[in-house]
């Protein structure tokens, strides 16, 4: 009898695994388009764990819509350390409520786990598109519902959404043409839904798009989660899906056509159409040749340091134009000195005399540059031993390794004056001298906001 209680036991066991990792299938009609969302990362990999057929939550709809957002914005999409929600704690419905596309009941309630109805697919996908900037003035068709034998049982404040949805072929009636606006939607329909709206208002990619949820933590010791969206080119090279088209080249020319370099021979990046310098991957540099570039630059024959007396030589103190703050919180001139790669200097000192001489006057109160240090677990050496490395500000710009280990205490560009934004004048300056910012160098997970470094680690 004990050894029978074992086998059943052992057999639920393997029943229960078996169940867990068992993948369903969506109907053949819905495959292509869920199969299309899964590529672009819209759907999570975790979708095919439940029915495609079943119902779909709010909850679990509203962990799409974020993702369509992000891939088609290209844009990095964080929680709001203020939760607008007290009926859950789930990072996506607090993204989608302060991106624009949710506002909740109006009582502070989301309801993750109610039924989606068609017609609130509908209002949830138009406020989406609507927050992604894709759309323009719409008036709907005569007639729209023409086709659909049950619009009165479509609410007033839906209205409008449906019709936008059935002008636009995001959505149609069925073959009795009834369009079942209060009926739920299934996790099948929802996938369909939005992958054409990526298809209609989303950029052409030729990669396979990555999701990362990254954890980091604001001034206030809050727990901010933000979705970054990488792509996966041809080439095997992975870039931030914000610059995806802007991949062609990675050097620049001045407006007047001209090539600009800095003095180290760099060339110099110009502005996009946004107003903005690109701020590349170590990935993309390995992709286009630039990293294999700079190292033969600044390096004889392109091998790096051996030994500490070998980079001691190479190194030149610099002294760089800053500013800071007093104890009241008022700005004062002062300076930074520090060590760096002697065929770097010249670029540095330009680099901070932009940052000093702009308009938005960023405190500047530590910096660490050239540091011999032992070889990391992985057996290589930081770039802070070959001086081509600055770290600013370490202790508002924290460094969080993909193993969780935290180095500095946080980073809250909105609220520190000594954090730096990806678009102030700090990041901005050193992207346009052909430096990598850890704010986005690496796709492994790691960022340091306070690392800016010429070659990439």
């Amino acid at each position: 009898m004990r050894n029978r209680c074992v086998f059943v036991a052992l057999l639920a066991v393997m029943l229960l695994v078996q169940s867990t990792a068992f993948a369903y299938e969506p109907s053949f009609w819905a495959k292509d388009a869920v199969d299309g969302a899964m590529r672009f990362s819209i759907l999570s990999e975790e979708y095919s764990q439940k029915s495609y057929q079943t119902s779909i939550s709010r909850g679990d709809f509203i962990n799409i819509a974020v993702n369509l957002y992000g891939t088609i914005t290209a844009e990095n999409v964080s929680t709001n350390g203020v939760n607008p929600f007290t009926d859950t704690d789930d990072p996506f419905p607090n993204m989608a409520y302060y991106a624009g596309i949710v506002s909740g009941d109006g009582t502070g309630k989301f309801n993750p786990w109610g039924t989606l109805t068609r017609q609130e697919l509908c209002k949830i996908i138009t406020g989406l598109l609507d927050s992604a900037g894709v759309l323009g003035p719409y008036f709907p068709s005569q007639n729209v519902f023409g086709s659909i034998s049950d619009e009165h049982k479509i609410a007033e404040w839906a209205k409008d959404h449906v019709a936008f949805m059935l002008d636009n072929n995001l959505m149609a009636g069925d073959d009795q043409g009834r369009f079942r606006p209060t009926d739920p939607v299934t996790r099948q329909e929802a996938a369909i839904v939005a992958y054409r709206c990526f298809v209609r208002y989303g950029k052409e990619l030729d990669g396979k798009v990555k999701t990362v949820l990254r954890s980091t933590k604001d001034s206030k010791g809050r727990t901010i989660q933000t979705l970054v969206k990488t792509v996966t080119l041809a080439n095997g090279a992975t870039v931030p899906l914000a610059n995806y088209e802007t991949m062609e080249d990675w050097t620049d020319e001045k407006p007047d056509g001209k090539p600009g370099f800095a003095p180290s021979g760099t060339p110099l990046q110009t502005k996009g159409a946004d107003g903005l310098y690109r701020l590349k991957t170590y990935s993309e540099t390995l992709a286009s040749g630039e990293a294999d570039e700079k190292l033969k630059r600044i390096f004889p024959g392109g091998k790096k340091f051996a030994s500490y007396e070998e980079a001691n030589q190479m190194m030149s103190e610099v002294t760089v134009p800053a500013w800071k703050l007093d104890k009241d919180g008022k700005l004062y001139s002062s300076t930074l000195t520090f060590k760096i790669h002697s065929k770097l200097r010249e670029d540095v000192i330009a680099i901070f005399d932009e940052i000093y001489n702009a308009s938005e006057k960023v405190p500047l109160k530590d910096v660490n540059a050239y540091s011999w240090r032992n070889a990391m677990s992985s057996g290589t050496y930081s770039d802070h031993n070959y001086g081509s490395a600055i770290d600013l500000n370490y202790n508002e710009n924290y460094c969080v390794y993909a193993s969780g280990t935290v180095v500095g205490s946080f980073y809250d560009p909105e609220n520190s004056p000594y954090s730096f934004p990806a678009d102030g004048i700090v990041v901005q300056t050193f992207a346009k001298y052909g430096w990598l910012w850890g704010g986005n160098a690496w796709v492994n997970g790691t960022v340091d906001y306070m690392h800016f470094s010429y070659l990439g680690k």
